[in-house]
């Protein structure tokens, strides 16, 4: 019987993956953003600049995605503080934890076997970001003159 709940859950992630993949070829005219709308997600052929959001969006884009656009398998959706809450409070090295080993419908790494553990921590902050998290500053940035 687990064995059929695995199957199925493969199936849906496998068919959330594909839809996502091709949903931003499908829709030339996407609707009119609003303020509080979350930050849209790139393109897969997007280049973004090289800093630690940029690698946050790009490890989001190309990994996380697939299941947290649309909550498939539970996973908790792009700006929807309601279900980030509880998480963020558990800090983000808590949650760089659980992505790593894996929770739930979540493979270990998520869909990222290949991300470094920075990686992974810098799209957990920017998922985190949408929803009011504030990233500690990095060191050596303070405005000293």
């Amino acid at each position: 019987m687990s064995g059929l709940i695995g199957i199925a859950v493969l199936a849906v992630i496998g068919y959330a993956l594909t839809a996502a993949r091709f949903s931003n070829d499908r829709d030339p005219d996407p609707p009119a953003r609003t303020p509080g709308d979350t930050l849209p997600a790139l393109p897969s052929n997007a280049t973004p600049t090289v800093d630690e959001s940029a690698t946050g969006v790009a490890v989001y884009n190309r990994a996380c995605v697939a299941c947290h656009r649309t909550g498939v398998a539970n996973a908790p959706k792009l700006g929807d503080r309601t279900v980030w809450e509880p998480r963020m409070a558990q800090g983000i090295d808590r949650l760089l934890a659980t992505s790593i080993a894996g929770t739930g419908a979540m493979p270990p790494r998520g869909t990222c076997a290949d991300c470094s553990d920075q990686d992974l921590k810098a799209a957990i902050e920017y998922m985190l970001i949408q929803v009011g998290y504030e990233p500690p500053a990095s060191p050596g940035t303070d405005d000293v003159p």
